[in-house]
């Protein structure tokens, strides 16, 4: 069970009698024991993963419960290096570890969580999968599962470079290159608001039937 304390109010009120009022705290207790981890479905090494990234995770602890199949298979790729990766073999346990030992870029683990999660096709560059995999969307009209695509930094056109899958909440989990990926290896949970993400997000895509 995991206490998430979501306001603190401090109503100190001092009259001339010094007489000092009560603190409210307001806090809401959340269980996020998810259906796999009762039945003792999750290894050591994923809840090893979990703790070392739980400040990370935090924002989107809630699909620990609701959708336990996406919030472990995000948790199984932390501390990925990123890089281009090499998709022979691909599906077996052998692959994913050396994968995440070598490298993962951002439209190739959209790719595996896609078709591993979300039981959706897609391959090529970000740009390729948008162009030819997605219908565009709006910020407003993201759900869980489709995708969020970005320019450059500071650039003046609008050519695609980056993408992540969204969840819930403004967030979205993507690998990244970035110095702001936990630990500053590949994968990152991030949210749309952030500035950098906000100023550079150029559509959402939902997959084509």
């Amino acid at each position: 069970m995991l206490l998430i304390f979501m306001g603190l109010l401090l109503a100190y009120n001092r009259p001339k009698t010094e007489e000092v009022q009560d603190v409210a705290i307001d806090y809401i207790v959340i269980d996020t024991v998810s259906p796999l981890e009762s039945k003792g479905e999750i290894s050591d090494e994923l809840l090893g993963l979990e703790s070392d990234y739980t400040e990370m995770l935090l924002p989107i602890m809630l699909l620990k419960k609701s959708e336990p199949k996406i919030y472990w298979f995000i948790v199984s790729w932390l501390n990925t290096a990123y890089g281009t990766p090499r998709w022979k073999g691909y599906y077996s346990e052998k692959w994913k570890e050396e994968t995440k030992r070598k490298g993962i870029d951002c439209s190739g683990f959209a790719r595996v969580m896609l078709d591993q999660v979300f039981d959706k096709k897609v391959a090529g560059s970000s740009q390729g999968i948008l162009n030819h995999y997605c219908h565009s969307i709006k910020l407003a009209s993201l759900k869980l599962g489709d995708l969020v695509f970005f320019r450059a930094p500071y650039s003046s056109s609008n050519n695609i470079v980056h993408v992540g899958i969204y969840l819930m909440d403004d967030y979205f989990v993507h690998a990244t290159s970035t110095k702001s990926a936990a630990k500053g290896l590949g994968l990152s949970v991030n949210s749309l608001k952030e500035e950098n993400w906000k100023n550079e997000f150029i559509s959402g895509g939902q997959i084509k039937n």
